[in-house]
């Protein structure tokens, strides 16, 4: 079992409440990985939520509710954040594909038959990789606020991405807890559709996590594993080849002004891929416009084959 340490799920007082939600660990080659669960023995689909930086399963409280209806729903927390565990960084223990395989074994852990996967920011990239890397666990993939791993960015869009050399150079893990956590601050607010901060209730579930510091160290190899590694296979189109066997629906938020809806429109270069833009919402879709996103993936897993 993995020690309980600093990352460790051991600390739960600050966990924030969800009615109809349990909480258990499953270890996977000795991580142990936070499962929130709700909906258990519904007889829609299963849908596994995977949420994005800087957040946690949280970030789906407000979808959780209006899935578990019909669906057996499970939101995790990732290697790293929440509260999950936290490895130190090192080699490939950060990178995408790693992540993915590991999403994939949780998957055959709980039982899930074929649910679909439904990403936000970096889980959406997640969520893509799972589905190319293990077609025969997933039934669909819903993208919200990513462009696809494909995806040629133009050099005059560069400039939207100048954040992650921040985040992920070496001051990265003190600007994620240091300073008053303005640098988390300010991209919650870039971030919204209107551009204004976040409350401090609305917040803090998420920097409260980011004050320990192996959450911070965690969040920096994110995007310094990234920039090092999975970025140049991606130049060598080595990292996730575009493919057909698993539908993906691209949900990109109108108001979103770093990952725009022209951007995660590149996306779409094969006849299982649709993109539907969610109105009134930024880069958070998952907590501006929680009804409008159950919505499309509702008529998403109506059109899926079964």
């Amino acid at each position: 079992m993995a020690s309980e340490s600093a990352g460790s799920p051991a600390d739960t007082n600050d966990m924030p409440h969800l009615d109809g939600v349990e909480h258990r660990w499953v270890e996977i080659d000795g991580v142990r990985i936070h499962v929130a669960e709700a909906g258990v023995g519904h007889a829609g689909p299963p849908i596994v939520l995977v949420h994005g930086w800087p957040q946690h399963w949280w970030c789906w409280h407000r979808v959780i509710p209006l899935l578990a209806e019909r669906h057996h729903v499970v939101a995790l927390d990732t290697r790293g954040a929440g509260w999950s565990d936290a490895p130190p960084p090192g080699g490939d223990r950060y990178d995408k594909r790693i992540v993915a395989d590991e999403l994939a074994a949780v998957i055959r852990e709980l039982g899930l038959e074929r649910p679909l996967v439904v990403g936000h920011d970096w889980g959406a990239w997640l969520s893509i990789l799972l589905g190319g890397r293990h077609p025969e666990l997933v039934r669909g993939v819903v993208a919200t606020a990513i462009v696809a791993p494909w995806t040629d960015i133009p050099a005059k869009d560069l400039w939207r991405f100048l954040y992650q050399p921040l985040v992920g150079g070496p001051w990265g893990a003190f600007l994620q807890r240091g300073l008053g956590q303005i640098v988390l601050r300010r991209v919650f607010a870039g971030g919204s559709r209107d551009g204004r901060p976040w409350s401090d209730a609305a917040v803090e579930p998420y920097l409260a996590r980011f004050r320990e510091p192996a959450r911070a160290v965690a969040g920096r190899s994110t995007y310094a594993t990234f920039l090092t590694r999975e970025f140049r296979a991606m130049r060598r189109r080595a990292y996730q080849a575009p493919y057909d066997h698993v539908p993906i629906l691209f949900l990109p938020g109108r108001r979103d002004v770093v990952l725009t809806p022209r951007l995660v429109a590149r996306s779409l270069v094969g006849p299982t891929m649709s993109l539907k833009i969610v109105d009134d919402a930024g880069h958070w879709v998952p907590e501006e416009q929680p009804e409008a996103l159950v919505e499309h993936v509702e008529e998403f897993l109506a059109d899926l084959p079964e």
